[in-house]
């Protein structure tokens, strides 16, 4: 997952890009179409569901091992982006891999 359960912030990228939060954020957005955090959101809740879809850990060590936060928190970033509920999210993922296996 590369970083992603480590808390980051937009001034900790801008220094590790050596630019300053500005411009960090303006040439991000120019490159991504979305601001960084909210893509840092995104890839936080695509790894959660490629936990939800391979893995049988807890919704706490998804939360956890994405960088999502407390399973609170993961519920709710992850039913915004992806409208459903992990639990959900997971079962339905694993009725189609038994129908297509």
């Amino acid at each position: 997952m590369n970083r992603l359960e480590q808390p980051l912030k937009v001034d900790q990228l801008a220094r590790h890009a050596a630019m300053s939060r500005r411009t960090f954020i303006r040439r991000f957005g120019e490159e991504t179409g979305m601001p960084p955090m909210r893509w840092l959101t995104l890839q936080r809740v695509l790894a959660a569901r490629r936990l939800l879809e391979t893995s049988d850990w807890s919704v706490e060590r998804i939360a956890a091992a994405s960088g999502l936060g407390t399973a609170a928190n993961f519920r709710i970033s992850f039913r915004r982006e992806t409208g459903s509920l992990p639990s959900d999210y997971r079962r339905r993922h694993r009725l189609a891999a038994d129908v297509r296996g």
